[in-house]
């Protein structure tokens, strides 16, 4: 599965820090990073019961710029990684919240979730005993 032209065009990824101290990793596609920005204050506030002016919004990222700072061989995973050791990705995006209606982008989201799955079922047996 691959994301979709318009993501690759227009993606933009935020981070929101919730009043309860929590990272919310954010997506919507929008013409400029002005807009960007500007949409997220505008979607995030009514979920955040707070005005848009006092969100803590951060670490404003294209589609550009996040495949610029990845490492997975995949680009489009890169978009997922908020993490790195060296030239390993050490965390991924946790529930994400996806301001957008461009499937390709939940669909990336269910590849990542079932890769990972794979992987932490490889460990699991490998731990066990069960190398292969």
């Amino acid at each position: 599965m691959m994301l979709s032209d318009d993501c690759r065009q227009h993606l933009y990824r935020i981070v929101w820090e919730t009043r309860e101290g929590f990272s919310v990793i954010a997506y919507t596609l929008a013409f400029t990073r002005e807009g960007a920005s500007k949409l997220f204050n505008e979607l995030l506030a009514p979920i955040a019961r707070e005005p848009a002016d006092e969100l803590a919004l951060y670490n404003l990222d294209s589609y550009r710029d996040l495949i610029d700072k990845g490492v997975s061989e995949d680009e489009d995973m890169r978009v997922f990684e908020t993490g790195w050791k060296g030239v390993t990705v050490a965390s991924w995006a946790e529930r994400p919240l996806f301001l957008t209606a461009d499937p390709t982008l939940v669909s990336k989201w269910a590849e990542l979730q079932a890769e990972l799955a794979a992987q932490r079922a490889r460990e699991a047996i490998d731990r066990a005993g069960g190398q292969r």
